[in-house]
């Protein structure tokens, strides 16, 4: 064997090492501390490249076969064999909305929306859209007493595409204390432009600005001024979703379940109509007293912690990686979501207040329609917590669909979006959920525990 021959074949040894080692993150689920703190981003990005791990291993699990060197093909096939169940498994988890939508939502998609919408996963790569209308930095609200300007960036559909009616309120993740509109999230507002759907990505306030209540009231807000702009944006006002990721699914799913609660609403919009048509959560808290516990806050968090600077700027390192963003996003470096700064003490010292800010403990008859989608391996939001959800909301009569992803960690859809089968799943009932909602009769519904259509609607294999 010449030099260049065993360089190249050590060379492969050690990649298919890797690839094998990247997608066994895709077998274990972690906890955030101590083990899943450092393994989070690799394995995020192991879920959404699974399907290029399943070709480069089979390319070098050949070439091993091919060339005898079973130390590269078998560390190269598992790894294949490996990312190839994650992806199939990933692609057979089938959400029946009818739990939510009735018996016959499909048929209730008009044919052209149903053209532009995402299909199955065997179809690659997410497919381009028109280029939608974007109007960025739009003032929504004023809070009364400070003068803050709340922004928000309005997705409207592309000029061909008639629109559908129906506006979604998106609050972005962040453990409620970074982040901000506008990160990777351009790939899902593409596509519900597409469909002829109005999307208001909202910079809600962060802690320490404000707690939990005001965040929320933030949600209202964004609500309201779109009831009060619905002809000018082409929606209809009774048309409204909220819908958000990691924090922003728990303050969507507060601000549907608690409309009317006064703790949780601006004293400016007493007398609003909060009524909205459905929500969403895509990986939301469900639960903070155990989001606490499944993040190991009660080993990680003292009472004399002190909080850190927040105006301070971020690291060297940080404004290296993310450019003119580091500053608006607020990636301080602090425990993630920490809850008894948040909340005022930890569950056991103020058990009700960790009860009022919990949507599982709002859950009524009147909750508008709602669609969970949440992996199974999510470390930062425990995936029983929303499963008691899902229970719950069921057992109110409340129309429901979870849709668990088997394999799958936190922020499934912030990598490689266009490729990644989660995203793609997750993107795929989402769609189909809006387009129901869009040209369904929202007059209200009767507040009965008893819906005939509460039923599971969970498919993973």
């Amino acid at each position: 064997m010449t030099g260049w021959a065993m360089v190249l074949q050590v060379l492969g040894v050690r990649i298919a090492v890797l690839l094998l080692a990247w997608t066994l993150l895709l077998y274990v689920p972690f906890r955030w501390r101590p083990v899943g703190l450092y393994l989070f981003v690799p394995k995020m990005a192991a879920g959404a490249l699974t399907p290029f791990i399943a070709a480069a291993g089979l390319l070098l699990a050949l070439v091993g076969g091919l060339g005898g060197w079973w130390w590269l093909a078998a560390p190269a096939g598992l790894a294949a064999v490996g990312a190839s169940i994650v992806v199939v498994r990933l692609g057979l988890v089938y959400a029946d909305l009818t739990a939510a939508l009735g018996p016959d939502w499909a048929g209730r998609i008009p044919s052209q929306r149903r053209a532009r919408m995402v299909g199955r996963w065997w179809r690659g790569r997410l497919p381009t859209t028109p280029e939608p209308r974007l109007r960025q930095d739009v003032v929504f609200a004023t809070v009364p007493g400070s003068g803050r300007k709340l922004l928000c960036d309005l997705w409207q559909p592309p000029a061909e595409v008639p629109s559908s009616g129906l506006a979604v309120v998106y609050l972005h993740g962040g453990v409620w204390c970074g982040l901000d509109k506008d990160t990777g999230t351009r790939p899902l507002f593409r596509h519900l432009a597409a469909q002829g759907h109005v999307a208001m990505d909202v910079a809600y306030r962060l802690f320490p600005e404000t707690d939990l209540p005001g965040m929320v009231a933030d949600a209202k807000r964004a609500v309201a001024w779109l009831k009060d702009h619905a002809a000018d944006l082409q929606i209809q006002p009774d048309r409204i979703v909220l819908a958000g990721g990691s924090a922003g699914g728990h303050l969507a799913l507060l601000a549907a379940y608690a409309p009317e609660d006064p703790a949780l609403t601006a004293a400016e919009l007493a007398g609003f109509d909060p009524r909205i048509c459905g929500v969403v959560s895509l990986y939301g808290q469900a639960d903070l007293a155990a989001h606490y516990d499944h993040t190991s806050q009660h080993k990680t968090c003292r009472p004399d912690d002190p909080q850190p600077n927040w105006d301070a700027p971020p690291p060297p390192w940080v404004r290296r990686l993310f450019g003119p963003d580091a500053d608006r996003l607020k990636l301080h470096m602090v425990p993630s979501g920490r809850l008894d700064w948040l909340v005022g003490g930890t569950p056991n010292e103020v058990p009700d207040r960790y009860a009022q800010l919990s949507p599982v403990h709002h859950v009524h008859p009147g909750c508008p329609p709602t669609l969970l989608v949440h992996g199974e391996h999510d470390e930062m939001a425990p995936v029983a917590a929303m499963r008691q959800l899902h229970q719950r909301l069921e057992q109110a009569g409340v129309p429901v669909t979870a849709v668990f992803l088997p394999h799958t960690d936190h922020a499934f859809d912030m990598i490689a979006t266009a490729w990644s089968p989660q995203a793609r799943t997750a993107i795929h009932v989402l769609e189909r959920f809006l387009a129901v909602l869009a040209c369904t009769d929202q007059r209200p519904r009767t507040q009965s525990g008893n819906h005939p259509q509460a039923r599971s609607a969970i498919s993973t294999p």
